[in-house]
C-alpha cells in the first residue's frame, strides 16, 4: 500500500510542479496565456482564502501516509524551498512573498493585456 501512496504522491509532485511552472512562466508563452490567467488567479484564492493549495494538503495526506513523522506545515512551494535552502526562508516570508508575486504578477498581466496595448 505505501508504493501506491508514494507513486500517487509523486504524481501530484509532478502536477504542482507543472502548476508552479505555468504560474512562473506562464505569461510567456502566447498560447497558455489564458491558463495561465485562469491557474495564477484560482492559486491566489487558494492562497488568500485557504492558505494553502488543494494539491499540496492531498500529497501531503499521503506521504504522511508512508511516514507518519513528516513535519509539513507550510505550503507546497515552502516546504520544499525550505528543503532546499535548509530552514532559512520562514514561512510566513514566503506566504506574503507569494501572495504578493501572484496577485501582481495577475494585475500586471491583465493591465498589459486589456488596457496598455
Amino acid at each position: 500500500m505505501k508504493l501506491i501512496y508514494k507513486i500517487s504522491a509523486d504524481f501530484l509532485f509532478f502536477i504542482h510542479l507543472f502548476v508552479f511552472l505555468i504560474v512562473l512562466f506562464g505569461w510567456a508563452i502566447p498560447n497558455l496565456w489564458y491558463v495561465y490567467l485562469v491557474t495564477t488567479g484560482i492559486t491566489l484564492l487558494f492562497d488568500l482564502f485557504l492558505g494553502y493549495c488543494l494539491l499540496s494538503r492531498w500529497e501531503f495526506f499521503l506521504r504522511k501516509k508512508i511516514d507518519i513523522e513528516l513535519n509539513y506545515d507550510h505550503t507546497w512551494a515552502t516546504f520544499y524551498i525550505r528543503k532546499i535552502t535548509q530552514n532559512r526562508l520562514s514561512p510566513v516570508f514566503f506566504m506574503w512573498a507569494a501572495t504578493f508575486f501572484l496577485g501582481s504578477s495577475l494585475l500586471l498581466n491583465l493591465y498589459f493585456h486589456y488596457i496598455y496595448k
